[in-house]
């Protein structure tokens, strides 16, 4: 699976230093926790993690993500639009893990 991550230091998290944005092609397939079918395709995720000392930790289920556009394959030149779309919903979805991860 290709990736393409980027990191954000946040100070206001409970429990993370960093957002992990990333940018990725997932096959999609059945979905058995929530039920349904995943769409196969490009997406973008936000999620809290720690950073340090050559490690980056994370909750399970702690971020979100959106699905960019729905695809049959992948393809270098689709991972690449795919990229320059993220960058449309980043806020939306920084916005929505950071109200949900506020420290106290």
């Amino acid at each position: 699976m290709k990736r393409h991550s980027k990191y954000i230091e946040r100070n206001d998290l409970n429990n993370a230093t960093h957002l992990e944005i990333s940018v990725s092609y997932n096959i999609g397939g059945p979905n058995y926790f929530r039920g349904g079918v995943i769409p196969r395709g490009y997406y973008l995720s936000v999620k809290p993690v720690t950073k340090g000392h050559g490690m980056v930790s994370y909750d399970l289920f702690s971020g979100c993500s959106h699905l960019l556009f729905e695809t049959k394959r992948f393809s270098a030149k689709q991972f690449a639009q795919a990229i320059e779309m993220s960058a449309a919903h980043e806020d939306e979805l920084i916005a929505t893990v950071v109200s949900s991860n506020k420290a106290a």
